[in-house]
């Protein structure tokens, strides 16, 4: 995809979006979280406050000898304070040991008068959690159900020790927490709501920076591109029609001076300004082929194909070159400018470096691409070693990568180069071009 200011802004704003609705949801899970974890410790908490009230108000005025032995109008009376006590809350069973392990009193019936191990850590203070299903106390409580059970010391006036337990319903927990939950809620949502707002802003905000930061770096580009342009244009106009002009018109003349000293029989004469005839038209090629470079032909009026093949004919008469030029349609102007700007860099390490003797240049069209493709005979190089230190290939990287291509530099040393591109076009190409030129004397060394 093309790398338009308006993609990159929906990027960024989207980098910037997406980490902030992740925090708003590990906010809302956090919340619920802690409104459970909270009404977990008030569930606990209000449990212990339940039995420590009890004991105060039921167990510790009713101790004495009746209690101890079980005298039934003691247990009617506590039966009564703790049926009035616990009307209407969760608190479901009631126990009271004795030190040597036996329920003297519980609101079941059928565990008075049992021994029973008792809970661990019970002589250091107060013990509470989960009932433990297991032990055999709580055969009797429903299994479906979790029980929030508390114990805690107790202590007779004269001395005797007891232990009073009570068993509360969880389930009760899940009221507290939606009551908790509904409790923050509005707080909750008036604070996403506001940090939702502030992270839009900051979105607007942060978008409109990149789109106008864009925009004046594509005009600055632009600006840059427009001046190298008119300076390339003005330096070729001046060599063509300067240096250009008069070395032709100096070939001529010295072409025409050797035909005269051959005519007049001065064959030394005749070789030297036959060589210096020759030289000067080399200088010429060599000065036009430059030019090309400089300042490459209108892709728009004269077409990519046409532009391609001026630049293969500057290739030396020693490489075989084989050229299959098919003219693209629905190509936009910018991504012809950068398949020709590849192929001349393509071209260009051809001639400088590969010490190559056959090159093959194809420009064909798929149902939703146009491809390029340069490969050479020539020395090859490692493309991972040629990335870090050669700028022509990281240009070559970046100006495709501007338009959304895809460039693909596959070589060896030893084994040649072969430089892939393809850019996306709007339909198939319709006018074609196939060209051959072999600049050699013998075919049979060109690319297959």
């Amino acid at each position: 995809m093309e790398q338009t200011p308006r993609t990159v802004v929906r990027r960024e704003v989207l980098r910037f979006a997406i980490p902030g609705a992740i925090g708003v949801i590990l906010l809302v899970s956090a919340s619920l979280v802690a409104s459970v974890a909270v009404a977990r410790e008030q569930s606990v908490n209000d449990a212990r406050a339940a039995a420590q009230w009890l004991v105060r108000t039921v167990v510790e005025p009713r101790i004495d000898n009746g209690l101890k032995t079980g005298n039934p109008a003691r247990m009617a009376e506590l039966d009564a304070a703790f049926a009035a006590s616990i009307r209407g809350s969760d608190v479901r069973a009631i126990r009271l040991w004795n030190e040597d392990g036996v329920i003297i009193y519980s609101n079941d019936p059928r565990l008075i008068g049992e021994r029973f191990p008792m809970p661990a850590g019970i002589t250091d203070g107060p013990v509470e959690g989960v009932a433990d299903p297991a032990r055999p106390e709580n055969r009797y409580l429903d299994p479906e159900v979790t029980w929030v059970q508390v114990s805690l010391p107790v202590v007779g006036g004269d001395g005797s020790r007891y232990l009073f337990q009570i068993s509360k319903r969880q389930a009760s927990l899940q009221q507290e927490a939606r009551s908790i939950w509904v409790a923050f809620a509005p707080i909750l949502a008036g604070s996403m709501v506001l940090l939702t707002a502030f992270l839009i802003l900051l979105a607007i905000r942060m978008a409109g920076r990149i789109s106008s930061e864009l925009r004046t770096r594509e005009e600055l580009l632009q600006r840059a591109v427009d001046s190298s342009e008119m300076e390339r244009s003005r330096i070729a106009a001046d060599l063509h029609d300067g240096t250009v002009q008069k070395l032709a018109g100096l070939s001529f003349t010295l072409a025409g001076m050797a035909a005269r000293a051959q005519g007049s029989g001065d064959a030394e004469a005749a070789r030297v300004l036959s060589d210096a005839a020759r030289t000067s038209r080399m200088s010429v090629r060599e000065l036009r082929t430059l030019l090309v470079d400089i300042y490459p032909p209108k892709l728009e009026s004269s077409g990519l194909a046409p532009a391609l093949g001026d630049l293969i004919n500057g290739l030396p008469e020693t490489v075989v070159v084989e050229s299959s030029l098919i003219e693209p349609a629905g190509l936009d102007a910018r991504s012809g400018a950068v398949l020709y700007r590849v192929a001349r860099e393509a071209i260009v390490n051809v001639i400088k470096h590969a010490d190559a003797s056959a090159v093959s240049v194809e420009l064909e069209q798929s149902p939703h691409e146009v491809v390029l493709t340069v490969i050479d005979d020539g020395r090859g190089f490692d493309p991972d070693d040629a990335r870090r230190g050669h700028l022509g290939l990281r240009l070559m990287d970046d100006l495709v990568a501007s338009i959304g291509g895809r460039l693909m530099v596959r070589s060896e040393p030893g084994y040649g180069t072969t430089v892939t591109v393809g850019v996306q076009a709007a339909r198939p190409g319709t006018q074609s071009m196939a060209a051959r030129t072999d600049h050699a004397d013998s075919p049979e060394t060109a690319l297959r």
